[in-house]
């Protein structure tokens, strides 16, 4: 199977590396904010990010070469940045072959009716057709499914047989991949748990390690406010109890970018100062807009009692104080 990967980044490439690991031609497309990562893997050389040199099943492609890299495609992985993803589908959608496409990318867009949205509706939009879009959502470090460490994924479609298609598709070794039909509470999930993480973070740095109890109940009150907003936007439950909710919850609370964001300003770094110098080292923090966003799509939506997200925002966007905020915390898991 030819397997083009739209993005070279953390999990582009993962995802390109697990491809390659089931016997796939796979094409590598890096955009044009990917050079780096491009020439290490034409030369031969170690990841910039993934820090292992990827398979020679995997071919990089320039970003002048998108549409040689989506000829003939028979499956592709979206894994650009929520921020690129409605430019790199407005230069794709004349080439854009009618094959899955499975999407690693995490987070909420503007649609065209002025409010935000899931990724898989804005991109149907942009493209001017239906997609076929597979959302994989679930704990999955990017190094990690790279090296063959068990990883546990849920893939979403309202097609499950291009669910299942892609699962196959995806299926290494250590790769275990369940499928459903809930496009919108996966979707929903992977978009508000780099949020939530980012708060779970802000005890880490206010706090110090020792707050466990803490972590806990707002883990807790975190998977109580998400079941708000998935049955909102029409999911299930049972994805927020599940590999898109608690699962990647939880891993990217434990480790991770936006973990490490929320306890650089829980340390009383202001927001904006802590992401620039994130975004200037490389590292990509997509809890800080995921914060905003997902408090947009909650406040479009009417949805209410969601005092934690709105801890965060009052933090983060509005400059309000970290420890008068949380102390005064309010947990609603009724």
């Amino acid at each position: 199977m030819i397997v083009t990967v739209l993005g070279a980044g953390y999990m582009g490439s993962a995802t390109a590396e697990v491809a390659a690991m089931q016997g796939h031609d796979v094409r590598l497309w890096g955009t044009w904010l990917d050079d780096a990562m491009i020439e290490a893997v034409e030369a031969r050389r170690d990841h910039p990010r993934l820090r292992k040199t990827l398979s020679d099943r995997v071919r990089p492609f320039r970003s002048t070469a998108l549409a040689e890299a989506l000829s003939g495609a028979q499956m592709i992985v979206h894994a650009v940045s929520s921020d690129g993803a409605v430019p790199v589908m407005q230069r794709a959608a004349s080439v854009l072959p009618d094959v899955p496409i499975l999407s690693v990318t995490k987070g909420f867009l503007p649609s065209r009716a002025g409010r935000m949205d899931r990724i898989d509706v804005v991109s149907s939009e942009t493209a001017g057709r239906p997609l076929r879009f597979v959302h994989a959502g679930g704990p999955a470090k990017a190094i990690e499914i790279a090296r063959g460490v068990l990883t546990w994924m849920e893939f979403a479609s309202a097609d499950l047989a291009d669910a299942r298609a892609c699962a196959a598709a995806m299926g290494a070794p250590h790769m275990r991949i369940s499928v459903t039909d809930d496009i919108a509470g996966a979707e929903i999930c992977s978009a508000m748990k780099n949020a939530y993480a980012t708060g779970l973070g802000l005890f880490d740095g206010h706090v110090g390690a020792d707050c466990h109890n803490a972590r806990a109940a707002c883990f807790t009150q975190a998977l109580v406010e998400m079941a708000r907003l998935v049955a909102a936007g029409g999911g299930r439950a049972a994805s927020v109890w599940g590999a898109p909710g608690a699962g990647d919850l939880h891993v990217t609370a434990a480790a991770g970018r936006n973990r490490a964001f929320g306890e650089r300003v829980g340390k009383g770094k202001p927001a904006k100062e802590v992401a620039a110098e994130m975004l200037a080292s490389g590292e990509l923090t997509e809890g800080y807009p995921a914060i905003a966003s997902a408090f947009r799509w909650a406040t479009e939506r009417g949805v209410d009692d969601l005092p934690f997200l709105e801890a965060l925002h009052a933090i983060v966007w509005e400059g309000a104080e970290v420890g008068p905020t949380l102390a005064g915390l309010r947990l609603s898991t009724g």
